[in-house]
């Protein structure tokens, strides 16, 4: 990771072989123990040790077992910079002991602070800064008496790394020690003599080992040991077999085999190196990194048109939500959820999993193993979706356990069975049972305007410890599904395959499951898809892992602001191509994140990235089902206290958060768009104006990349990307004279935030009823209201603080 003139780096098991650099740097231990070690001393470098290696100094890097540790570069202009002396040399080594000496603090927190900032990528000043104060403290501080080291050394030290370089790129060739001395124009006896005094051994011997260092490598395939040994310089088979017993104690057949032993049991994932970096950001002073520089401008000026122009809005976002399971559909505090949002803000569909668990008790067998059907459960929920004026939108799955091929959960949740069915008539024979029954109770009329669904095809693609289930399969349990269904009415409608980003939009994904059931005539009702921004899940080999302990991110987020539009967009010409134009798209699951603890989703971020994202993409999908209404989901243990990251609209309490009074905001959205940009739109109904302004930052590279896991609530606002305050101005022209009510509605940290509130209380974790009273009452968005009179035209200029978004409304008065 290199940016100007600073250079980091993560050694994660990793050893560097000896090598030097211009300028000076620092090791910081994060994890284990690593050696560093030069000619003339050697330090293991624990957990907070910090060890700096002097310019044109040379240096080998060894790793203990379970080990890592930050490596900062600072380059000789960063140096120059910093009023260093040329071949200024310097003594520092931190050891554990130092932790509370006030110099060696300020060193670990410089390095923390030059962390989060190179991460943070829109500071490139402060960066350049700080990489200079932390270079002054080291000359100041740790300048060694003998300061300077001698030209002729530095010189010496050149050729030397020369020569290595040589060694490092031909050591697969014929070379040796007289040839490298004719090519550096010096005596073989002065080569030797600078390897012995700097290297600490022969020049023979650091090539054979470093030869050997690839031969083991080459051992891990199946080339015979004969063509191993040639293709890495050696001689003969004889003295690579030799050399090799010598450094390893067997021979390159036997080492193979305890290769090969060692790769038939399993291992478990890679560690989670977003702890280990814990080590170092717990040093960061936690000030605020926001710009202090002049706010980023926007002007526009936005003409209206008469009254019935303009592109119709259709609010997408408000046709369907989701709750986690249908057994969380029975708990109470989710149905008060549930109601306050159809009174507040109004969704169309409910979507949930998980109809056909455990703990929904519909799937039963007698002893001879043929099925029967208990509804209870199920009617309670599905009469209270309908009472509160809410349509289901049914996924038929999981897999009863009794009805499962396998047994597999990647959840907590023993009721969650993801699986293949283990007999085909029984399946459908469930299914049939279902509809069946939701239509006598229902009726016919009613339940064709449900929405059916099987569980996502994401399972046949991401696996864990054992496939799931095949392609094949998962397209033949659709197909069974879809005939069921339509043999019962044809009018029913069933979706699929409600996968991933990079599931969707690969060769073999949907669009391979799209053309198949279409060759079988099981042509979906419409196409579903799950939106959170992160990288290709299935290149991930620890994305189960991570999520299954929810101890980190399970993904690289996308660094692309704009993910959800890009992603609409590709999938919109995807269906064009293979003949589904007129299929509509349903985003069943969408998000910032899929990570059930990222306290970001507690914050006014939130509110941004919804704001930005519902304005960009409305037309994009026919629903955009927000995951997820409340926090409480029955997937993993539900955390104790108020606010932990979960998804929710809600926490497990009820407390709103900032994401939720976003979308009340947004259900004051005009019949019509007048005109958008990045951070503002404009809508229209009749007289009356809607102006919707954001400030949108994004996550920054460090959070993106899991290397931050935040367990303190008051670092929530320290995972993106530094961002000053926007200045938006709007010329609003072309309005109707007179006088206009103009309502200003203002989201931002200090109002409609209910974490910020709770943030202000100082984070309770535990709150009486009285406390839960207070936080709503108090955390509603800043409403102001006054008269504008205007001959035609209104100008509107305001200044966002990052993740602030406003709603202005413009009404005309009577007379």
């Amino acid at each position: 990771m290199d940016q100007g003139h600073i250079i980091f780096r993560v050694l994660h098991h990793e050893n560097i072989s000896i090598t030097m650099d211009a300028g000076v740097s620092l090791f910081f231990g994060l994890h284990g123990q690593y050696t560093i070690s030069t000619a003339q001393e050697s330090y293991t470098i624990g957990a907070s040790e910090v060890y700096a290696v002097s310019p044109f100094t040379l240096y080998r890097a060894v790793s203990g077992e379970n080990a890592g540790v930050l490596q900062i570069t600072l380059s000789p202009e960063i140096l120059q910079k910093a009023d260093w002396s040329p071949r200024q040399m310097i003594d520092c080594y931190l050891s554990r002991s130092t932790l509370k000496d006030s110099v060696a603090q300020d060193i670990r927190r410089r390095c923390a602070t030059l962390f989060r900032l190179y991460f943070q990528q829109t500071n490139q000043a402060e960066l350049q800064r700080q990489a200079v104060s932390l270079a002054s403290l080291l000359w100041s501080r740790f300048s060694t008496t003998d300061s300077v080291q001698p030209e002729d050394s530095i010189n010496t030290l050149k050729l030397l790394e020369s020569a290595l370089k040589m060694i490092h790129t031909q050591w697969n060739q014929s070379i040796s020690l007289s040839e490298t001395a004719a090519q550096l124009y010096v005596s073989d006896s002065y080569i030797s003599r600078v390897f012995k005094k700097y290297v600490g051994t022969t020049f023979t011997k650091y090539l054979v080992d470093l030869r050997l260092s690839h031969a083991v490598n080459d051992l891990k395939g199946t080339d015979s040991v004969t063509e191993i040994a040639y293709r890495n310089g050696f001689k003969s088979d004889n003295s690579f077999i030799d050399f090799f017993k010598k450094a390893y104690g067997c021979t390159p057949g036997k080492y193979r085999q305890q290769l090969k032993q060692s790769a038939d049991t399993p291992e478990p994932p890679k560690e989670d190196v977003s702890d280990w970096l814990q080590e170092l950001l717990q040093y960061a002073d936690g000030a605020s990194l926001y710009s202090k520089s002049a706010p980023t401008v926007i002007r526009k000026t936005v003409r209206l048109p008469e009254t019935q122009d303009g592109e119709p809005i259709c609010q997408s976002w408000r046709q369907m939500v989701n709750i986690g399971y249908a057994h969380d559909g029975l708990i109470g505090s989710v149905q008060e959820q549930l109601r306050r949002a159809q009174k507040e803000i109004g969704f169309t569909y409910l979507r949930f999993h998980g109809i056909f668990d455990d703990d929904m008790h519909i799937y039963q067998e007698n002893e001879d193993g043929s099925p029967w059907f208990n509804f209870a459960y199920a009617d309670l929920l599905f009469d209270f979706i309908q009472e509160i004026g809410l349509i289901p939108y049914v996924e038929l799955g999981y897999m009863p356990s009794k009805l499962a091929k396998t047994q597999y959960t990647v959840f907590d949740n023993p009721a969650i069975c993801i699986s293949m069915y283990n007999d085909s008539e029984k399946w459908q024979a469930l299914v049939q049972a279902c509809l069946s029954h939701w239509i006598d109770k229902y009726g016919l009329a009613n339940v064709r305007k449900w929405r059916f669904t099987v569980f996502s095809m994401n399972y046949s693609r991401l696996q864990y410890t054992a496939p799931v289930m095949s392609h094949e399969d998962y397209c033949k349990m659709f197909e069974v599904t879809y005939q069921t269904i339509k043999m019962i009415d044809p009018e029913l409608k069933l979706g699929g395959a409600g996968c991933f980003p990079g599931i969707a939009l690969a060769p073999d994904g949907l669009r391979r499951f799209l053309l198949d059931v279409k060759e079988h005539g099981c042509p979906p009702d419409f196409i579903t898809v799950q939106c959170y921004p992160h990288e290709d899940f299935s290149q991930d080999s620890d994305f189960f892992y991570f999520t299954s302990k929810q101890t980190s991110m399970p993904s690289v987020l996308s660094k692309d602001k704009n993910f959800t539009l890009h992603f609409l967009q590709r999938l919109n010409r995807i269906r064009q191509e293979i003949g589904f134009a007129d299929c509509p798209v349903v985003v069943e699951e969408w998000n910032s994140t899929l990570w059930q603890r990222d306290l970001s989703g507690d914050t006014c971020y939130k509110a941004a990235w919804l704001i930005k994202n519902v304005l960009q993409n409305y037309d994009q999908a026919e629903y955009l089902g927000y995951w997820l209404l409340t926090d409480f989901l029955d997937e993993w243990l539900v955390p104790g206290g108020v606010f932990h990251g979960g998804y929710g609209l809600f926490t497990i309490n009820g407390i709103p958060k900032a994401g939720y009074q976003a979308l009340r905001m947004l259900g004051r959205i005009g019949e019509r768009k007048i005109a958008s940009g990045e951070g503002w739109f404009v809508s229209r109904t009749e007289n009356t104006i809607q102006v919707y302004l954001y400030h949108y930052c994004h996550y920054d590279a460090l959070y993106r990349y899991r290397y931050q896991k935040l367990t303190d609530p008051h670092d929530a606002y320290k995972v993106f990307e530094v961002d000053g305050r926007l200045k938006i101005e709007l010329e609003l022209c072309g309005l109707d004279p007179g006088v206009y009510r103009q309502e200003s509605w203002t989201l931002n940290r200090s109002a409609g935030s209910t974490f910020d509130k709770w943030l202000e209380m100082e984070a309770p974790r535990v709150m009486t009823p009285e406390d839960l009273n207070y936080i709503n009452d108090m955390a509603q968005p800043l409403c102001k209201i006054r008269d504008t009179d205007t001959a035609g035209a209104l100008h509107l200029q305001t200044e966002l603080e990052p993740h602030e978004v406003r709603l202005i409304v413009l009404k005309k008065r009577d007379g």
